[in-house]
């Protein structure tokens, strides 16, 4: 019991403390900023829409792994440019860390082609052009007892029978039958105009106006007509009386309560 109140047993203490103290404040201030290396943290930048070949210089010129996970066919972007990565923009990453790549394809999808024979021409436009991703080229009108409605559709030329494999976003013909002695007017273009006006344009051409709807669109002003349907009709004609659909920028007009 004297031991532990001599000045030599308290002198040790306040040496071993002095010292775990020392080693707690180079452990968490010199050794572990080492082994986690959190002096080296970057910020991840923005890679998309650059060529994937540049990217993956530089990213492994500043010490990171690159893995290219996906590709993605977009019609509007060149192969092998970078359209998705992960960590995304603005992450803090540390050098060695591997980086995920999605990048663009050479080659569109292969979607079976849908049966469009005997089908309405703008039943079958929406169905390509929106289900599908297709485009709608030539329209070829052939003379028949039923009016508008879909003979056959074409692929470079070729009849396509339904299942066909097709690349998507393929340009595709349409064969037409086209009635003699229908009482046809011409499809009016009205995008771009405000709505009291498409509608007066269309009533003036003999057109009568279907489905109003109201959508926010950052390009088009509040009240102005941004797309009609159809935007497309075979010979660009219609018959007399046949409704437009109107799509409108904005929010519709608030009923005013009575």
């Amino acid at each position: 019991m004297s031991y532990l109140r001599s000045k030599r047993f308290w002198k040790l203490i306040a040496i071993l403390s002095a010292g775990t103290a020392v080693f707690y404040l180079v452990f968490f201030w010199v050794i572990l900023p080492f082994l986690t290396r959190q002096g080296e943290e970057v910020i991840l930048a923005d890679l998309t829409s650059k060529s994937y070949t540049r990217v993956r210089a530089l990213l492994e010129e500043r010490g990171f792994a690159v893995e290219v996970i996906d590709s993605i066919y977009k019609p509007d972007v060149p192969p092998m440019v970078v359209v998705g990565q992960d960590p995304l923009p603005g992450t803090r990453i540390k050098k060695g860390r591997k980086i995920y790549l999605t990048l663009s394809s050479y080659t569109p999808p292969q979607v079976p082609f849908p049966r469009v024979e005997g089908l309405p021409y703008d039943q079958v436009y929406r169905l390509l052009t929106e289900s599908y991703g297709f485009s709608v080229g030539e329209v070829i009108a052939v003379p028949g007892e039923v009016s508008d409605v879909i003979r056959e559709a074409r692929y470079k030329g070729e009849r396509l029978a339904p299942g066909t494999l097709v690349p998507k976003y393929s340009r595709i013909d349409l064969v037409v039958v086209r009635s003699e002695g229908l009482d046809k007017v011409p499809l009016v273009k009205v995008v771009g105009l405000p709505l009291a006006e498409a509608m007066a344009r269309l009533s003036a051409a003999g057109l009568s106006v279907g489905q109003i709807r109201y959508k926010p669109n950052p390009s088009y002003p509040p009240g102005i007509v941004f797309q009609q349907y159809p935007q497309k009709a075979p010979g660009d004609s219609l018959s007399r009386g046949y409704p437009v659909d109107l799509f409108v920028s904005g929010e519709p007009p608030k009923q005013v309560a009575e």
